[in-house]
């Protein structure tokens, strides 16, 4: 009997509702990508009307991300839980449809803000985890989404203070086994090649704001056009979507094809 072929996926999903995430959908949709925008009604950097939102809500998903872009580590518990809920609220009015996904600005969160959110109605949360293929994780009944690459010139050390930052010891050995690369265009590439392989998913992140700032436009269209080219093989999600398909899915089973454990992985 042949193999049953391990699934994987792509996602993408960009923060802040800056008016260049318009630049961004142009591309997912020229691409035959899919993705999620995390949008609050006011940010430090400028943010889309409400009229652009809804436009953009008609094509691809819509998350909270606090209605004025707050990190959660530094507000009041009466702050946070305000933020938290009033930006699902501003979110589904503008929209017209339930908001299902929130994610913390600068990916600043606690376990308590986890319950707020919970307790707000929301189903899952994105974080800012990098280099992971890892499905949404069940934690304070929420589905918490890591990321794979951040459309971003990030140092290595960037990278290791990420994984360390969250105990996630499994990603910073499949960055090291990679050669501690820095480009995250040539990241990009070989990790959706191990979703291809092994299953998982492929989570591209980041910010329109950010991708002018640094100039990245060339290079993120360089990706996007890669990443379309295996949505046959690994097939565009939503970050709700993923958090569903993760819902019905033995994550016994999905462990166990994926990554092994460190003390059995082959150097390579």
């Amino acid at each position: 009997m042949t193999a049953m072929k391990p699934v994987g996926c792509i996602t993408t999903s960009w923060d802040d509702g800056h008016p260049l995430d318009l630049r961004l959908a142009e591309l997912l949709t020229k691409y035959g990508l899919r993705g999620t925008f995390y949008v609050p009604m006011t940010a430090e950097h400028g943010t889309m009307t409400s009229a652009q939102v809804r436009t953009l809500g008609g094509v691809f998903e819509i998350g909270a991300h606090t209605l004025h872009h707050v990190d959660l580590s530094r507000a009041t518990e009466k702050q946070a839980r305000q933020e938290i809920a009033d930006s699902q609220s501003w979110v589904e009015d503008v929209v017209g449809r339930p908001c299902r996904l929130f994610c913390p600005p600068k990916g600043r969160y606690s376990a308590r803000h986890l319950h707020m959110v919970r307790q707000a109605g929301f189903a899952g949360v994105r974080t800012v985890e990098l280099l992971s293929l890892d499905l949404p994780r069940f934690q304070a009944g929420l589905f918490v989404l890591p990321t794979t690459v951040q459309a971003h010139p990030h140092g290595r050390l960037a990278y290791g203070r990420n994984a360390i930052r969250r105990g996630a010891f499994r990603n910073l050995w499949r960055y090291a086994v990679r050669g501690f690369p820095i480009d995250w265009t040539g990241l990009a590439r070989s990790l959706l090649n191990r979703v291809l392989e092994c299953g998982g998913v492929f989570h591209l992140w980041g910010h329109s704001w950010e991708l002018e700032q640094t100039g990245q436009w060339r290079r993120l269209e360089e990706v996007l056009r890669f990443l379309g080219e295996f949505t046959g093989e690994a097939p565009a999600r939503t970050n709700g979507e993923v958090c569903r398909a993760a819902d019905g899915i033995n994550k016994d089973r999905y462990s166990a094809m994926c990554d092994p454990p460190l003390e059995r992985r082959p150097v390579a």
